[in-house]
């Protein structure tokens, strides 16, 4: 695929260049995590096999997501005051982590709510789904100013949609049988970026917010 091969070459560009940073690691755990889910998704697949799908796809892709929050905790967490360092005691790391995941979790319920809606009213395969759901979500979740500040930087698009295969392609391939036959196949179906981009907005300042009036967020 070109996407794969697009990917590969924007993330070992973009990791070669930073070098050994909080955020390269951030990156090799998430393409790690990717790699884990890969080799056991016969099992994977498989989880949480007594919730209904809509309820089986949310919950899995929340907890997934999760895991990629806690990457982050070293690099870019929902707050920079949650950031953890080398200075940081296991206490307070996980502290930071579970506020983190207390302001989170529920923008995650929505999202993968929303995604949950759109492949049950339009079809993707595989390989659509992989790009078009990561796609909407990285430009949601910050990505369109960044690229809208540099728009030459867009060729290292896949790099931050690494952080979104590896919470949204798992619940797709356990669950795509529950899916309606009868979806809508056709462009429609690119509605998800910016319906993504807008449900993204919207948690965003909602977080931002609680932040704020928590004395988390200085703004």
């Amino acid at each position: 695929m070109l996407y794969c091969l697009w990917a590969a070459t924007a993330i070992g560009v973009s990791m070669a260049l930073a070098g050994l940073t909080a955020e390269t690691i951030t990156r090799l755990l998430v393409l790690a995590f990717i790699g884990g889910q890969y080799v056991f998704r016969a099992k994977l697949v498989n989880a949480l096999p007594r919730l209904a799908p809509p309820a089986r796809f949310v919950t899995m892709g929340v907890l997934l997501a999760a895991v990629v929050e806690g990457f982050h905790m070293i690099s870019k967490p929902v707050y920079s005051s949650l950031l953890v360092g080398l200075d940081t005691s296991p206490a307070d790391a996980l502290r930071f982590y579970a506020i983190d995941l207390i302001v989170t979790t529920p923008a995650y319920v929505v999202i993968f709510a929303l995604i949950w809606f759109l492949i049950r009213r339009y079809h993707y395969g595989l390989w659509s789904y992989i790009v078009v759901m990561a796609l909407g979500q990285a430009l949601g979740d910050g990505g369109i100013f960044f690229f809208a500040a540099a728009p030459q930087l867009l060729v290292f698009l896949p790099y931050p949609m690494t952080n979104y295969h590896a919470c949204n392609v798992l619940p797709f391939v356990a669950t795509r049988a529950a899916l309606p036959a009868a979806r809508t196949a056709s462009r429609r179906s690119w509605v998800a970026v910016p319906a993504l981009i807008a449900a993204y907005l919207a948690c965003g300042s909602l977080i931002k917010l609680a932040g704020r009036a928590a004395g988390l967020d200085p703004g």
